[in-house]
């Protein structure tokens, strides 16, 4: 009887356990829940970008740099003109456009022109090579102006301008009357009459438009 029973037991026990066995090692692959994420194919090239900015060794974006402030936007445009040379060429004002150019009308006769432009003479000598042009305008006769700029030594060109054609369009009434224009063709400085001084003024001025940059 006793045998019986435990015989009994034991099938028991049997079938539970191969059940149970059933359940955790026979479950359907689809119905486990995935705990892991999927590696990304990158074997595509097609699927790889690049977000490096060109010539940057790093990420860090590039950005540019400001544009610098005009310091001559309120300044007004010098009138463009066309005279010749004492030796015959022509010059047009807007030919030294990008350089700063000293506008001086002055004459032979004129007292104050012949105590100033000793200086410009100087100016010329010095800054020329930065940039910087003389433009002397003599309402004279031609034959004047050529004698007078002999004798000095004038080093800068001198246009011709007896008819007053430029002297006109820039309303000189008195002269020297000294402009100094801008790398852009703008009046930055004004100045009518010469007297011992002034020089330093006009030099400081003429230093200040070559280190200009737009």
């Amino acid at each position: 009887m006793k045998l019986a029973r435990l015989s009994g037991i034991i099938v028991i026990l049997s079938i539970l356990g191969s059940g149970l066995l059933a359940g955790c090692g026979n479950k359907n692959p689809s119905e486990t829940p995935e705990v892991t994420e999927r590696i990304p194919d990158t074997s595509s090239a097609s699927e790889v970008t690049d977000t490096s900015l060109e010539g940057d060794e790093g990420n860090t974006p590039q950005t540019s740099a400001e544009p610098k402030e005009d310091p001559g936007a309120d300044r007004r445009q010098a009138p463009d003109f066309t005279l010749a040379d004492l030796s015959g060429s022509q010059h047009s004002l807007s030919d030294f456009r990008g350089k700063v150019v000293l506008l001086d009308f002055w004459a032979t006769w004129c007292g104050p022109c012949r105590k100033e432009i000793p200086h410009l003479v100087k100016f010329y000598d010095t800054y020329s090579s930065q940039g910087f042009v003389i433009l002397g305008v003599g309402l004279d006769k031609e034959a004047n102006l050529s004698r007078f700029a002999s004798q000095i030594g004038m080093n800068y060109i001198v246009l011709a301008d007896e008819k007053g054609v430029a002297g006109k369009l820039y309303v000189i009434r008195s002269i020297p009357h000294t402009l100094i224009i801008d790398k852009k063709g703008r009046i930055a400085f004004d100045h009518t009459g010469f007297a011992p001084g002034m020089e330093v003024e006009m030099e400081a001025e003429i230093i200040s438009l070559l280190a200009e940059e737009y």
